[in-house]
This record gives C-alpha cells, sequence and structure tokens, in this order.
C-alpha cells in the first residue's frame, strides 16, 4: 500500500499513517508519500498531523495488486484562514482582514439540506429569515436585526435582487452553484453603495477550475416536494465551464394548521447557470457567466378549483417570474490590477393578488472599473468609478412619478476611495470615502474607517469600525410585499434618501488546545439612522410611508465560538442580541420609543457534527432559537401582539459510500412548531361578511405572518459526486 498525504497544494511531511489494531505503521517523507508493505484483507487507515483533522478511511489490499491512497487533511484553522474579499475588495485571510468578514461554505450548509439561499442563511448567526406574507410566503433577510431592504445582496461582488427581484429571489437562488457566503454586517455604503446600510451578504459562485467533473443532487420531502441539482464542468487547454441545473417541484395541497388557506405555496422552479474561466497570463481574472430563472408560485384557498386566478370567489396568488442576468469580469493587461466589471439583467414579473392582476419588469445595469495597488510599501490602494441603472415599469402606482421622484428610470454614478495603511507591526489602517449622484436623490457621501490589531501571534484580534450607509428611496422592494397583503401604499410626502452610520467593535480569539482549536468571536455594534422612512402599518388596509429625523435606534452585541477536535467532532454556538426602536413623536407632543416589528431581540443557532469512521457515517444536528417579536396587528386583535419563543431544530444522518455515493435522511423542525392564525379572517378573503357577527371590524390581511407554517418535515436525498 503507497499514497500521498496533503493540505490543499502543501505536502504534509512527517505525517503518521497507521493501520488500527494492527503493527503496520509509517510516516511521510519531505514529498508527502508513505509505503507499507501489508498482507491482503480490510484495514481501518488513519492518517493524523499536528493541526488538522484526522483522516480515517477502510481500505482493502488485493492479491496481486498496489493499493493507492491520497489523503487530502483539513487544517483546523480552515475557517479563520478561508480567503475573503468582500471586507475591502481585496484578497486577505478571514483572521487578517481588517474589516470583519463572517465566512460559510458549501459544506456548512449541507449540515441541513436546504435547497435555497433563504433557507442556507436562516443557520447563520446575527440573520434572522423571516416570512412577510402568509400566503405568497414572500420572503426577508435582516442583519442584526434591521429589516431586509437595507442589506446589499452581491453574487460574485455584482449587486443583485433588488426591486422585483428582492420578492422572491432569495427563495429562488440554488445552493448548489454556491462556493461560500461572505457577510459584512453594519453600515457598508463607502465601498458598495446605496442599499449596503444593514450590510452585504456577498455570494460566491463555484469556480469551474475546482468543481467536480458531474455533481448530482435528488432530495424528496414527506410534503412530496422535489428538488434536483445536475451540475457539470469540463476543461479544454486554457478554458475551464461549469454547467448547472437545479430545479424544485411542490405541487401537493397542504392545510396541516386547519385556516382553509395552503400552508406553503405549490411551486415549480428552474435554474440555469453557466460560468467560463479563462486562463491567462500572470493569473490575470477572465470571466463571463449567465443565470437564468424561471419559477410559478401559487397559493391560497384550499378548496380553489385547480390553479385558478383573478377569481372573486377564491383567493389566490400567483406568481410567475422569468429573469435573466449576464456578465464578466476582465483583469485588463497592464502592469497595475485594473479590474472591469459589467453586468446586465432583465425580470419580468406577472402575477395575481385575489382581484388584483400586477405586470411589472424591470432592468439593471452594474459597471464597474476599480484600479488596486501598493505604494510605499504600507499602503494599499483601491480606486474605483461605478454605474448603476434601474428601469421599472408596471400596471400599478409604485413607478409613477409621486412614487418614484424621477419616473421609470433611476441611475447612479460614484467614485470611491480606500487606503489600507500598515501603521506598525500588528496595526493596520482602512480609511475610505465614496461619492455618489442619483437622478433622484441628488449627490451622497458615505465614509468609513476601521482599526485592527493582532498580536504577535496573531491568537488575538482587536477591531474597531465606523460606517456610513444611504438608501434611495425604493417602495418597489417595500410597497410590492405589502401590495399582495391586501394593503394600498401612500406616500403623503417627498422621500428623501435614508441615512445611517454603524459603530462597532469586534475581538477575536484562537487558541489551539491539545485536542482541537477553539475559535471564539465577540461584537458590539450600534446602527443609527440619520433619517428613515417609516412604513406606518396603524391604518388598516393602508400602509403610510414618511420621512422620519432620527428614526430608527439598533445597538446589540453578538458571540460566537466553534470548536474543531482533532478528532472528528465539531461544535459551534452562537447568538445575537439587539434592540431595535424608532423614535416617534405621541400625539401630545412628547418622543417615544416604537419597537420595530417582526424583529427579535435574541436569536440563537448551534450545530454539532461528527463522522463515524466505521462505516463512513456523519451525524449532524443544528438548531436555533428565536425570542418573541412583535408582530403586525389589527385594532383590538384577538392575537397575541408578540410571538411566541420557538426553536427549530433538525437532525441529518449521512452515509457515504465508494464512488461517490452519499445517501442522507433527516427531518426538519422535528419539534414540529408552526405560527398559528397567520391569516386573520381566511374565511372570508374577499371581506363580505365583515358586517356580520365583527364587533372590532376585522378585515382580511395576511401580514402577521412571519414564519413558513411547513410544520415537521421528513427528507432522503441522494448526492453523487464524480471528480
Amino acid at each position: 500500500m503507497q499514497g500521498s498525504v496533503i493540505s490543499g497544494k502543501d505536502t504534509l511531511q512527517l505525517a503518521s499513517v497507521i493501520l488500527l489494531k494492527t503493527v503496520f505503521a509509517d510516516t511521510t517523507d519531505k514529498n508527502g508519500r508513505f509505503l507499507m508493505n501489508v498482507p491482503t484483507g480490510k484495514y481501518q487507515l488513519r492518517i493524523s498531523f499536528i493541526g488538522y483533522e484526522n483522516f480515517q478511511e477502510e481500505v482493502e489490499i488485493k492479491p496481486g495488486g498496489t493499493t493507492i491512497v491520497n489523503a487530502d487533511l483539513i487544517p483546523l484553522t480552515s475557517q479563520i484562514n478561508e480567503l475573503v474579499v468582500t471586507g475591502n475588495m481585496n484578497q486577505a485571510t478571514k483572521l487578517s482582514s481588517v474589516t470583519p468578514v463572517d465566512v460559510y461554505t458549501a459544506k456548512y450548509f449541507q449540515r441541513t439540506p436546504v435547497n435555497n439561499l433563504w433557507d442556507a442563511l436562516s443557520n447563520v448567526n446575527g440573520i434572522f429569515s423571516d416570512i412577510d406574507n402568509g400566503v405568497a410566503n414572500t420572503s426577508d433577510i435582516q442583519i442584526n436585526g434591521i429589516e431586509g431592504n437595507y442589506t446589499e445582496i452581491l453574487i460574485d461582488g455584482v449587486p443583485a435582487m433588488k426591486g422585483l427581484a428582492g420578492i422572491y429571489a432569495l427563495s429562488a437562488f440554488p445552493t448548489s452553484i454556491i462556493d461560500k457566503i461572505e457577510i459584512v454586517k453594519g453600515a457598508s455604503s463607502s465601498l458598495y453603495g446605496s442599499d449596503a446600510m444593514a450590510g452585504v451578504i456577498n455570494i460566491i459562485t463555484k469556480n469551474p477550475n475546482y468543481t467536480p467533473t458531474f455533481y448530482a443532487n435528488v432530495e424528496l420531502t414527506s410534503y412530496l416536494e422535489t428538488t434536483e441539482d445536475i451540475s457539470a464542468s469540463f476543461r479544454l487547454k486554457k478554458v475551464s465551464s461549469l454547467f448547472s441545473l437545479s430545479g424544485e417541484n411542490m405541487n401537493t395541497r397542504w392545510d396541516l394548521n386547519k385556516d382553509g388557506f395552503t400552508d406553503v405555496p405549490l411551486t415549480n422552479r428552474a435554474n440555469l447557470f453557466n460560468k467560463w474561466s479563462f486562463d491567462r497570463k500572470d493569473n490575470r481574472m477572465a470571466v463571463i457567466y449567465a443565470r437564468y430563472l424561471f419559477e410559478d408560485r401559487f397559493g391560497g384557498q384550499m378548496n380553489t378549483p385547480g390553479l385558478l386566478t383573478g377569481s372573486d370567489q377564491y383567493y389566490t396568488e400567483r406568481v410567475k417570474t422569468n429573469q435573466w442576468q449576464a456578465g464578466f469580469k476582465y483583469q485588463l493587461p497592464l502592469l497595475e490590477k485594473v479590474l472591469l466589471v459589467g453586468d446586465y439583467s432583465e425580470h419580468y414579473q406577472k402575477a395575481w393578488f385575489g382581484t388584483n392582476y400586477y405586470n411589472g419588469k424591470q432592468r439593471n445595469a452594474f459597471a464597474q472599473l476599480s484600479w488596486s495597488k501598493k505604494v510605499a510599501g504600507h499602503h494599499d490602494l483601491i480606486l474605483g468609478a461605478t454605474y448603476r441603472m434601474r428601469y421599472y415599469s408596471d400596471n400599478t402606482s409604485l413607478s409613477k412619478d409621486y412614487i418614484t421622484g424621477s419616473g421609470n428610470t433611476s441611475h447612479i454614478a460614484g467614485i470611491f476611495l480606500e487606503d489600507e495603511i500598515s501603521l506598525a507591526e500588528g496595526h493596520k489602517m482602512i480609511i475610505g470615502a465614496r461619492f455618489d449622484y442619483n437622478n433622484q436623490a441628488g449627490p451622497v457621501a458615505t465614509p468609513r474607517l476601521n482599526y485592527k490589531w493582532n498580536s504577535k501571534d496573531e491568537k488575538n484580534v482587536v477591531r474597531f469600525g465606523f460606517g456610513t450607509g444611504y438608501r434611495v428611496p425604493d417602495l418597489l422592494n417595500d410597497g410590492f410585499g405589502v401590495i399582495n397583503g391586501n394593503r394600498i401604499v401612500e406616500v403623503p410626502v417627498k422621500l428623501t434618501p435614508e441615512k445611517n452610520l454603524t459603530l462597532n467593535t469586534n475581538y477575536t480569539r484562537v487558541q489551539q488546545l491539545p485536542f482541537g482549536i477553539l475559535s471564539l468571536d465577540v461584537s458590539a455594534f450600534y446602527t443609527y439612522f440619520i433619517n428613515y422612512i417609516d412604513p406606518d402599518y396603524s391604518t388598516t388596509g393602508v400602509v403610510i410611508y414618511t420621512n422620519t429625523k432620527g428614526g430608527l435606534h439598533a445597538p446589540g452585541f453578538s458571540g460566537n465560538a466553534d470548536f474543531a477536535f482533532s478528532y472528528p467532532l465539531k461544535v459551534g454556538v452562537g447568538f445575537t442580541y439587539v434592540n431595535v426602536w424608532q423614535v416617534s413623536t405621541a400625539p401630545d407632543g412628547t418622543k417615544q420609543r416604537d419597537p420595530a416589528v417582526h424583529s427579535p431581540n435574541f436569536t440563537a443557532n448551534f450545530y454539532l457534527s461528527y463522522n463515524f469512521p466505521v462505516p463512513q457515517l456523519s451525524l449532524d444536528l443544528t438548531g436555533n432559537l428565536v425570542s418573541p417579536m412583535l408582530l403586525v396587528t389589527e385594532n383590538n386583535d384577538y392575537r397575541p401582539t408578540r410571538s411566541k419563543t420557538y426553536s427549530m431544530q433538525n437532525i441529518q444522518v449521512t452515509k457515504k459510500f465508494k464512488m461517490g455515493i452519499e445517501i442522507y435522511a433527516g427531518i426538519k423542525n422535528f419539534f414540529n412548531f408552526m405560527q398559528t392564525d397567520p391569516i386573520m379572517r381566511p374565511f372570508d378573503p374577499f371581506n363580505r361578511t365583515i358586517n356580520v357577527n365583527n364587533p372590532n371590524g376585522y378585515v382580511f390581511d395576511t401580514e402577521y405572518g412571519f414564519m413558513s407554517n411547513e410544520g415537521i418535515k421528513g427528507f432522503v436525498g441522494f448526492r453523487y459526486t464524480f471528480h
């Protein structure tokens, strides 16, 4: 038996190679290779090296042949040494980045099978996945308690998922093409422009150079929901390409809470993704990509015949989406690092909300030219210019001049400059600023300042940050969600740009112990909105948007601990406490605090993963805990104004076979938590009997819902990977 031991591109010398319960053992040479003369039979092979996870698998020695084992060990510090780019657009390890960046790889999300981005982010500390509508299940992602409309979502560094795309694309984006997700919490408009007020979520798609030749994943749930993911990659000389096809089908109606409405919308979805990477001189980047999404989503009364829409007898909501996107990244053939990025997308949507018909289209364009250079040995400069265009039109008032302020098209042009300064050993600082001009809002300036200190052994890191953010008023992100909740939008005054600032401090500790590595991360933060556009839900059937000076406060703190043992056990726990409130003026002129709706004060999450080397079985436990939150209620509502504390917990078992085959099964939400009464008066969706036995004047409304009503759900799946 012979083989090699590596970690990524590095060979590992003096790694221990042992056949358990035998006398056969060896250590690797300077080339990471080992050789043992072993009799025929089956053995348990264990390879270990200090600072790395143990490698163990069953090997069979057959007569007349040579068994070859090539082991790729995973560093215990792999998470903190992960390369990130979202902090300041330049590559750095997570530990050395001046800006705190949370990194979640595809392996992390496989602990609980998730079929889309919204599911994946629900297991991340400091992020709360919220359902905004109890029928169509429109979704929202909050960072540190701040509504999802204030989070900038990027795909490979390109702004995406705003306007029409922001309503449904979180649950329509497949995880099969995600390599990792990088998250920066706090106002970040100085680098990423409009909308980066709560933070940035950067989805890094897979690199065709490093993806398997073929990958397939098929999953079936107890709700008779199926998910299919297929991808293939190939290489021709200096060109690599990745093709991916993902689909989801849910065509069975369920009503477990017995309110007469579907708990989960019927869904048929398809995603196509293609990415090409070209080898160039001096490793210069050249990438082109394209993506297409089709989705047909239907929800409503259980007794609706077929997929009937627009009826005044059966209340239904149906959304048909077609979206395509294409772009490129190209590093110019210059001595300096100059990167040109271009992206264009179109989104078409037809929808029926009860008897209301919606037809909208949106076009987005993005271009960015950035230049990076090291100056005088201790200055890393980034200078860039950006342009964004968004065209939107529909058959509602959301695209009218009195709502948008400037018609159908929005243009934002800007420049930004950042300097990362190495002050002294262990001390770094970033000074940055951005200046944008928008045809709706005029000029906006957003500075930022970050500082990092690390000890000589790099086991202790302290960071301080000050960032600013802004957002051009865009009621398509907000108003569209309330129209399908049976409310209308009113804008009594001209809306001005929202602005905020974030102060944060972060401490990271990495402690190597004899049996593993412990990573600790603690943060405190405060976000303050200088101007906040306040959606007022207090009037039945209406949402009113106005400017609010000094509107919103969000102070809080968070902690996270991860322990990677040298044996195959990983555990982690995280929590976030945030208190979001708005300052308003009471009728008597006094100031008062109003807590934010759908924003829990405390959230926590955990995971535990253990791999049984024999018989190649892994066990994953994941879960979260969510404290009560204020909900949108009607006047004299009989339902509680706050939700109950709840926990969603999941278990999964995965069995690995030879030839790249895996079978997994498990239970999601095994405590079967479900929200009660997410819809007001579901028996009268057209308000025909509101004057009968209805002394409080309740009307049909779907805004009370805050989570999916799936309940407990079993799943089983099959994966195949061919390298």
